[in-house]
């Protein structure tokens, strides 16, 4: 029997088993969220692992197998022929998690608040450039004062715009919406680590699909599929496209924040090295000409 184990960013422990998956939370209170959110999304016709069975500190699901987003791109990206095969697997996902956005939250506010979903609210936006300055900007980086305060002007400017947008169109979010917590299974994109859905707007999950750390996608790549999905839903929803790159900055401190808080403090030796690779992830970035194209010399 080939048992494979992998440890998350988190304290949760996974066993790979041939048919199924042991999740292994030492903190009940999480896993037992962790249960109702896959009940949650499963009664609402997301697709996400089956719960085969639970016990106190340890869940079995169904195992979806290793094709992930990421792992279907790097074996397609060799070759050009298959952009749009890459393509339709990104449109594929789009419209799955445009279902999560669908769901009215007005109407589903007790369950929500019953199964412990928190709103992306002001103090979390606050609390992801503070732990990016702390982790990535200081620990990591070692930028002067001169340096951080630039940070902090830049941030409110961003923070304030999304807090705005969050209140005037808020949605539910996957919160980690990259290449690796998108499995296929039987051709179909399924959500994994769905532990951390929240009440925000649909476009920090947007940026974080499309400015993936995993990923370097080409810049058109991208646009088609922001086009794609403004088509796929509400036609009024392209009124917000103006603010992705507000929510795209700010994706981006939280992937710095976490990779450098999770290679300093928890020496995780994967994020150590995606750490040392995320440069391609600015460049990209960089290359996009946005308003703030001073910040990346400072990151670099």
């Amino acid at each position: 029997m080939n048992i494979k184990v992998v440890q998350s960013g988190s304290n949760r422990e996974f066993i790979i088993l041939k048919r199924n998956v042991i999740l292994i939370d030492p903190d009940f209170n999480n896993l037992q969220k962790y249960i109702n959110i896959l009940s949650f999304l499963k009664k609402n016709n997301i697709n996400v692992p089956q719960i085969k069975k639970i016990y106190n500190n340890f869940i079995i699901l169904q195992n979806l197998g290793s094709k992930s987003l990421l792992n279907i791109y790097l074996k397609l990206k060799e070759n050009k022929k298959n952009l749009n095969k890459i393509k339709s697997k990104y449109e594929l996902t789009l419209k799955e998690i445009s279902k999560l956005y669908k769901i009215d939250i007005k109407k589903k506010y007790k369950e929500l608040k019953k199964i412990g979903i928190r709103a992306f609210n002001l103090k979390v936006l606050k609390w992801e450039w503070q732990y990016f300055v702390e982790n990535y900007a200081i620990n990591y980086k070692g930028l002067n004062n001169f340096k951080i305060h630039k940070l902090y002007l830049i941030s409110e400017e961003i923070i304030n715009t999304c807090y705005n947008i969050i209140k005037t169109y808020p949605t539910l979010i996957h919160r980690d919406l990259q290449s690796t917590n998108i499995i296929f299974y039987k051709n179909k994109p399924y959500l994994i680590d769905t532990q951390g859905i929240m009440v925000s707007n649909f476009l920090y999950d947007l940026a974080s699909l499309l400015e993936d750390p995993y990923i370097k996608l080409p810049y058109r790549f991208k646009l088609e599929l922001l086009n794609y999905f403004f088509q796929i839903n509400n036609h009024f929803l392209i009124d917000y496209s103006r603010y992705y790159k507000y929510f795209k900055i700010q994706r981006l401190v939280q992937v710095l924040g976490a990779f450098s808080y999770l290679s300093i403090h928890k020496k995780k030796s994967f994020f150590i090295k995606q750490l040392n690779s995320i440069f391609n992830f600015l460049d990209n970035l960089k290359q996009e000409m946005d308003s703030w194209g001073y910040l990346w010399e400072d990151l670099e």
